[in-house]
This record gives structure tokens, sequence and C-alpha cells, in this order.
């Protein structure tokens, strides 16, 4: 019965140990999302108003959210904008939530 009773408690923590990695992975990857829709629409608004340097503008808005910019492509006044966060998801295991976003004026495709 210890022997049956040992095997469940270690199932149930890595389950836990499971459970807890991907809760850690989703919250990273909402943020990157997350971080990835505010530099888009910085970049979008910088490009549509003034012309300026979009991709400069998403690079400052990812650096400042602790993010690491992984592309940004302006096509006319659209902006898509992909952005890496580091996460753990386990321990000694480290890998990046990625997320993309774009953004413009309404009605350009």
């Amino acid at each position: 019965m210890t022997v049956l009773f040992a095997g469940v408690v270690v199932a149930a923590l890595l389950l836990a140990l499971a459970l807890g990695g991907l809760a850690r992975a989703t919250q990273a990857h909402a943020r990157a999302q997350g971080v990835a829709d505010l530099a888009a629409l910085a970049a979008a608004r910088e490009v549509a108003h003034t012309g300026g340097p979009g991709c400069a503008v998403a690079q400052q808005v990812v650096t400042e959210h602790g993010a690491q910019l992984a592309g940004c492509e302006i096509d006319g006044v659209m902006v898509r904008v992909d952005v890496l966060v580091p996460v753990e998801p386990l321990p000694g295991w480290a890998t990046s939530a990625r997320a993309g976003a774009r953004a413009g004026p309404v009605g350009w495709h």
C-alpha cells in the first residue's frame, strides 16, 4: 500500500509541475500578445500621423516592456510586428513565447 501511495504522490507532483509550466507559458504568450498589440498600434500611429520610423517606435515599446522585437514590417500605413517574451515553463527549460499583431488605419487591408 505504501508503494502505491508513493506512486500516487509522485504522479500528483508531476502533474502539478506540468500544470504550473503550462500556466507560465500561457501567461507569457498573453504578455507577448499584449506587447505586440501595443507596439503595432504605436508604430502605426507614428507612420500614419508623422510618416516617421514606425519600426523604431515599435522597438522602443517592446524594449520598455522587457520583450524582444522579432520582426517589423511596414506596408504603406499598415504595420506588422512580431514579439518574443522569454519564459521558463519548467526549471531548466528556457524558451520564448511569440506573438504577432498588425495595425493601421480603419479600412486598409
